[in-house]
């Protein structure tokens, strides 16, 4: 069968103190967990830069710091850095920076939308910004899909030179982006081009049982899985993970009772075509 990647998504955009003790929140606590989840078997590590006061940055320097750091501790994850938009607080000038700060693969949100009471903006010119800066770095995108009609996004990444086919990672949970439905995840992976691989986010917070549904109809359908503090605290039992490892070891565990081997780093970069 299909190796499954796991991807940990380690902190995300959560405001500091809000997600509990165990929630990482600096860059000393950002490595730590990287190289926790690396060893627990996650071969991708997406991570939101933090400075540390706790706060959430998009700077490049931050970026590239931390980058440098998990692989001087030996550690081989494909990094994945976002570049979303710092909820509101960060310009298209300072996103389109973070492709030079040393990550494999990079976020690319498929498109603008309303999230929650305020507009996530991924104009069309940031689009094609974006995927020229991507091609300049020698990453590859993950093409961020909160709508159907941002999977028809990747057009600006062909223009640019960029070769398909893409990863696609379908984000699902909060008012404005995908419901937490795998009925609606098998209806747009339909959609995908032949070759795509893609993987579900459910950013579903203390719902675990749309969590584990959504991840589990993607270890059942060769889709790949994703996890983390990001888009939940608690495990599949309901109960609260002690930290970003554990919830990656559920999902080691869940691959490997349904026949499913777990990707290294290295057939991970081999799946999404890194590098190319």
């Amino acid at each position: 069968m299909k190796p499954v990647i796991v991807t940990a998504a380690i902190t995300g955009g959560h405001p500091p103190g809000t997600r509990g003790d165990a929630h990482p929140v600096t860059p000393a606590a950002l490595l730590r967990d990287s190289l926790a989840c690396w060893r627990a078997g996650a071969a991708i590590i997406h991570i939101h830069a933090r400075r540390d006061d706790g706060h959430t940055t998009m700077d490049a320097g931050a970026y590239s710091h931390l980058a440098a750091a998990i692989r001087a501790a030996g550690c081989d994850a494909v990094i994945d850095f976002s570049a979303g938009d710092d909820g509101g607080r960060t310009t298209h000038g300072e996103r389109l920076a973070v492709p030079t700060a040393g990550a494999e693969i990079v976020t690319y949100s498929g498109g603008s939308f309303n999230l929650g009471s305020r507009l996530y903006d991924n104009r069309p010119e940031y689009l094609k910004a974006l995927s020229k800066a991507l091609v300049a770095q020698n990453a590859r995108p993950e093409v961020e899909v909160f709508d159907s009609g941002h999977i028809d996004s990747v057009a600006f990444l062909t223009e640019a030179g960029l070769s398909p086919p893409y990863f696609y990672q379908f984000i699902c949970g909060p008012r404005g982006m995908l419901r937490a439905d795998p009925a609606l995840i098998a209806l747009l992976v339909g959609y995908l081009p032949q070759g795509s691989e893609w993987s579900v986010s459910g950013q579903t917070g203390s719902d675990y049982i749309a969590h584990d549904r959504l991840l589990q109809f993607a270890l059942s359908n060769a889709g790949h899985v994703r996890s983390g503090f990001e888009d939940t605290m608690l495990l599949n039992n309901g109960m609260p993970a002690s930290n970003n490892a554990e919830l990656v070891l559920q999902w080691v565990h869940a691959a490997n009772s349904l026949g499913r081997p777990v990707a290294t780093p290295t057939e991970a970069r081999t799946i999404l075509r890194l590098g190319k």
